[in-house]
């Protein structure tokens, strides 16, 4: 808390409604609770935002609900909501500065819930080869490529074309793989330092080819490391390379990168960190000036739409096509060869379908652009009608010149 004016932390609503009651999580996941309020408790949260007093936040309530709220309710409820880690405080800084050197000390960055990642119905192993096998075979060689970061089984048909047969198609000794920085905290082009665990070993992280590109940048692109700790995009691209590639020894090049979408385009929302293009070009300038082959992998999901999304659009045939024609119109930039005509494309609707991942996929564009040509392998969309979820997505190649 700032001068005794308790201030919330950033959340986000959690999807769904448990008796009108309303659930709120923190996005970064250093804090890792989900508050339930009732919508009185939230009308007090929202009140804590550094300026209001407790005796303000107590007399707008009274006005609000004609009723006392006491003191020593409001201080538990402050006391309740800063153990937890949803309050700015001297108690939050530490949660995170903890989370940070725990990260940090780490050997890898742990593989989450690896029996999730099937969807618990068979083997890890056993379902990518059956997602490999169901797919159709590519055939060009390929310097880069689009998959989805969604859970395998609902992104099973854009993986199996985007990994089907890659140990023939690519020889690349190392992978650099863009991802999209859902829940962290950096606003701009983050990496991390870290070897990847997977169910069949550990993966190497290129720490020279960074700290090269560090160099290049002018940044240290791994300040806010800590990111990575909870985002699934690479990991899941780290698992597929493990499986499909045998016993191939390579290595991995881990960023997120950040959406351009907003009234800073490419650069760096909060002015700190690598302009998103500059980053691009100095990755396609690096991965050309070295020897080792290299292929670049965007774990990409397009639009989120739905009521789970608080998407008021109902998810009919007509919507669903409506959708489907917007996205593959955003992706036609991409396969011109048009890496800034595709973000702009997107950021002119005000991103209206919520495409996530609109930041690695014209960074991987951009790095590749002379070098690979982008080649639309499949479409697909996701859903989950009974909770009017649906989440689409892509595989594309870059097939080399």
């Amino acid at each position: 808390m700032s001068g005794g004016f308790p201030k919330l932390r950033p959340v986000e609503r959690v999807p769904g409604e448990d008796n009108g009651q309303i659930m709120l999580r923190d996005p970064t996941g250093i804090a890792d609770g989900i508050l339930t309020l009732s919508p009185a408790t939230l009308f007090i949260a929202a009140m804590m935002d550094g300026v209001h007093a407790p005796e303000e936040i107590q007399a707008r309530f009274t006005m609000r609900f004609g009723q006392m709220l006491f003191s020593d309710e409001l201080e538990r409820l402050i006391g309740q909501l800063d153990e937890a880690g949803f309050l700015e405080s001297p108690a939050f800084a530490a949660r995170r500065t903890k989370l940070i050197e725990t990260y940090r000390k780490a050997s890898v960055r742990p593989l989450r819930d690896a029996a999730s990642l099937s969807g618990g119905g068979q083997s890890l192993d056993l379902f990518i080869d059956g997602m490999m096998a169901d797919s159709p075979a590519g055939r060009d060689r390929i310097v880069g490529l689009v998959a989805p970061h969604l859970d395998y089984p609902r992104g099973a048909a854009c993986y199996g074309r985007a990994y089907r047969d890659l140990s023939r198609r690519t020889d690349a000794r190392r992978f650099v793989i863009l991802g999209t920085n859902h829940f962290g905290e950096t606003a701009a082009v983050v990496g991390t330092r870290k070897d990847f665990e997977t169910p069949w070993g550990v993966v190497r992280h290129d720490g020279e080819f960074m700290a090269e590109l560090d160099r290049r940048c002018g940044v240290d692109l791994c300040e806010g490391e800590i990111d990575h700790a909870r985002e699934h995009s690479i990991e899941l691209q780290v698992v597929l390379l493990r499986r499909v590639l045998g016993d191939r020894e390579f290595t991995i090049v881990p960023f997120l990168c950040p959406d351009p979408c907003g009234s800073s385009g490419t650069r760096p929302r909060r002015g700190v960190g690598v302009d998103l293009r500059v980053f691009a070009e100095q990755l396609g300038e690096l991965i050309a000036a070295d020897s080792i082959p290299t292929c670049v992998i965007a774990g990409a999901d397009l639009s989120h739409i739905g009521a789970y999304f608080n998407d008021s659009n109902p998810l009919s045939e007509a919507s669903l096509g409506a959708v489907r024609r917007s996205d593959l119109a955003a992706l036609k930039h991409v396969e011109a060869g048009e890496p800034e005509a595709f973000w702009k494309a997107v950021a002119a609707t005000g991103n209206e379908t919520n495409i996530c991942s609109v930041g690695c996929i014209y960074a991987a564009a951009v790095a590749l652009s002379g070098r690979g040509r982008p080649v639309m392998r499949h479409y697909h969309q996701a859903l989950t009608a009974e909770i009017a979820n649906c989440v689409t997505c892509a595989a594309m190649d870059f097939v080399a010149n």
